[in-house]
């Protein structure tokens, strides 16, 4: 179904990871050479195609060129965005006059960068956002809460999808909904008429998640935590864990596994409402007629 670059014999052991393209010839030819031992390209003919790798494995990234960004692609890109485990890239060769327009459409649908790749400087960029430490964290969290996501709806799997990957840079509820393109008390009303927690103790929940994978790492103080994840302040830090869990950073550290944490976040958030999130739509839109209601994976 797909063809992964090889890598070079004795390079096992290099930090590789899949990244699926849907792009031009000329672009899939720069991007293998630009990626080198930080990726492995997946190189891909179409969107449906992606879609279908996605659903068997997770990759880091999926990066978009602008031929397959069209209405026709659009409602499958969005899929990409619930299901693929990683981040949607809009990758071009040069900027045109109708590009702006293309990838404000496409951020609906989950696209959350573009990077021109025609410069050295793009390339390094792109590079940068494949290999973003807490990216890998965000694939932890991610396959922690997979299994209670299998029959979730497919805007509850977006939602959570676009929470885990903006937790570790947003740590307002305001910003998060604006995020989403969604007014917080219209996302805040939704929530609470279908008997699901707040929005904003999913966002905190999801950052404590984030918080005990870091201090998993003996070397990684409670200050530095506190900075990776834009907290404003290590005291700000400190008053999230008290409030969320009414223990102390050390406590927190020593007492709470990111495996313990993760049950208590998926029973509270996810598989103790198991019924609801199989039809809740967080979103608000209209899903058209024959989607499955329980989601695309």
């Amino acid at each position: 179904m797909y063809a992964p670059c090889n890598k070079e014999p004795g390079s096992d052991s290099r930090p590789t990871a899949d990244v699926v393209t849907v792009v031009d010839s000329t672009l899939q030819d720069r991007l293998t050479l630009a990626l080198g031992e930080v990726a492995r390209p997946v190189h891909l003919a179409s969107v449906s195609a992606a879609l279908s790798v996605v659903r068997e494995r997770p990759v880091r990234a999926v990066l978009l060129g602008q031929d397959s960004m069209t209405t026709r692609s659009a409602p499958e890109v969005g899929k990409l965005a619930v299901t693929c485990g990683g981040t949607l890239i809009a990758v071009v060769g040069g900027w045109t006059p109708s590009l702006s327009d293309t990838l404000l459409a496409f951020g609906r649908y989950g696209v959350r960068d573009a990077v021109d790749v025609s410069s050295r400087d793009g390339l390094s960029r792109l590079r940068d956002l494949i290999t973003r430490a807490e990216w890998e964290l965000a694939n932890r969290v991610a396959r922690a809460l997979e299994p209670s996501m299998q029959e979730a709806s497919e805007e509850m799997r977006f939602f959570m999808n676009y929470l885990v990957r903006t937790a570790p840079f947003v740590g307002s509820a305001t910003v998060f909904a604006a995020g989403l393109r969604v007014r917080q008390s219209s996302l805040n009303s939704r929530f609470f008429r279908a008997g699901l927690p707040s929005p904003k103790k999913y966002l905190a929940y999801i950052r404590l998640l984030f918080a005990a994978a870091l201090l998993e790492q003996p070397i990684v103080s409670a200050a530095q935590a506190a900075r990776r994840l834009n907290y404003s302040s290590p005291q700000s830090f400190m008053r999230h864990v008290r409030d969320q869990l009414g223990v102390s950073v050390s406590e927190f550290r020593q007492e709470y596994t990111f495996e313990a944490l993760a049950h208590h976040v998926v029973f509270h958030t996810l598989s103790k409402h198991g019924a609801t999130i199989r039809w809740f739509r967080p979103l608000g839109t209209v899903i058209p007629e024959g989607e499955d209601r329980a989601g695309v994976g």
